[in-house]
């Protein structure tokens, strides 16, 4: 499942160290439509239709089952929509679609009920304000349920930290950013550069763009400020890096909270398993009624001369030089390491399920081609940029910062 094609090719003469405008519309613009086998669909080519919710179905012995959100329905009652709890266990939801993979229930949270609770007699769970913790801690099991499908999709609640980017005048996908600060979201440079003078809004605890009935809500917040680094360059992406400051900060809740942030400098060339995420569609809501859930990306950290290296033997030269603004990871063949959300955070693991930024997608040259890898923001070198960002808003850093 693509989080965001960065699939164009570089075409750079050896001698070039920028890169085209034209070309990063390519990069960065709207996603190609691909054409799927029906051997291998992938979510987001899929059409969802949404459930009516007067549509029954039903089982092998005659049973009528209705499609509701799962917390209305006991473990007892499930029905007809085998792909979810009959096969594979209570608790756990099958979120593929598909020929291959038919499910009665078009909503991602839904299960086929044979006996459903009255929503007006079940209140919809809350978040437990006594599982609140510090930054940077990943929920791996998500929270309440947990999800089955293709792999690469997140659990609901499972990175807390990312939100989703919608311009505020028709709520088009526009990026990802992370949360440092309950008022503070970070991205790049050359997605927030984009609405400098217009309207750009954030949703956190997003995750199934295609419903509101996840079992805790997102929550929507304007943007009042966009600060973009004074160094950036458009053609190179050097210094690719903006923070943006909401009309109003959000609710730290279970599954919406803020990444650690590393130290200035900090280096993670030898982390492995660091975690990016995204969902890739320009198209974000209703619109379409595509299955979009928050995908997440696995990777090891490349060093940046390796990098450097490695980068040569593409169509950038042998005169490429990768700038200290960058960092890497991913080049394992089979794997999209090259894909992600524009402005979409890289974290890396420092124990315990606990994470700190380290990249932002930035650009790379193909997908999941072996030894070709993604470049993205050198988050540690903007360590002291960013603080004093928030010194000037009057917030504080403790925010992100890990307790010695």
């Amino acid at each position: 499942m693509r989080l965001l094609v960065i699939s164009a090719v570089l075409a750079l003469s050896a001698a070039q160290t920028t890169i085209d405008p034209s070309i990063l519309i390519n990069i960065f613009g709207t996603p190609p439509t691909t054409q799927t086998t029906a051997t291998h669909k992938k979510l987001e080519d899929i059409t969802v239709k949404p459930t009516d919710a007067t549509t029954t179905f039903h089982d092998k012995d005659g049973q009528s089952c209705q499609c509701v959100p799962y917390y209305l329905c006991d473990s007892n009652n499930v029905g007809v929509d085998v792909n979810n709890a009959s096969v594979t266990g209570w608790g756990e939801l099958d979120i593929r679609f598909g020929e291959e993979n038919p499910r009665e229930c078009q909503e991602s949270v839904e299960v086929c009920c044979t006996v459903p609770k009255d929503p007006q007699f079940v209140s919809k769970p809350t978040p437990d304000p006594t599982k609140i913790r510090g930054c940077g801690y990943r929920n791996p099991e998500g929270l309440s349920v947990r999800v089955t499908g293709d792999g690469n999709e997140a659990q609901f609640g499972e990175f807390p930290w990312v939100v989703a980017l919608l311009d505020a005048w028709n709520s088009s996908y526009a990026g990802v950013g992370v949360l440092i600060n309950p008022e503070v979201v970070m991205t790049g440079a050359h997605i927030a550069s984009k609405f400098i003078g217009g309207n750009l809004k954030i949703r956190a605890g997003e995750w199934d763009t295609q419903t509101d009935k996840e079992i805790y809500p997102f929550q929507a917040r304007d943007v009042k400020d966009i600060v973009i680094h004074e160094s950036f360059m458009p053609k190179s992406l050097k210094n690719n890096i903006a923070l943006l400051r909401l009309a109003s900060p959000v609710d730290i809740t279970e599954h919406i909270n803020v990444i650690c942030m590393p130290e200035q400098d900090e280096v993670f060339d030898s982390h492995k398993n660091c975690v990016a995420n995204g969902w890739g569609k320009n198209v974000f809501g209703l619109k379409g009624r595509y299955a979009v859930i928050l995908k997440k990306v696995e990777q090891d950290m490349v060093p940046h001369t390796r990098c450097n290296n490695l980068l040569k033997r593409t169509r950038l030269g042998t005169n490429f030089k990768l700038h200290n603004s960058f960092v890497c990871a991913g080049g394992e063949e089979g794997k999209d390491t090259c894909q992600g959300d524009g402005g979409a955070p890289l974290a890396c693991p420092t124990g315990g399920n606990r994470y700190k930024l380290t990249g932002l997608v930035s650009w790379g040259i193909g997908c999941g081609q072996k030894d070709v890898p993604a470049v993205y923001t050198n988050v540690p070198k903007f360590r002291y940029w960013v603080d004093d960002k928030m010194a000037e808003w009057g917030l504080e850093a403790t925010s992100y910062r890990i307790s010695k």
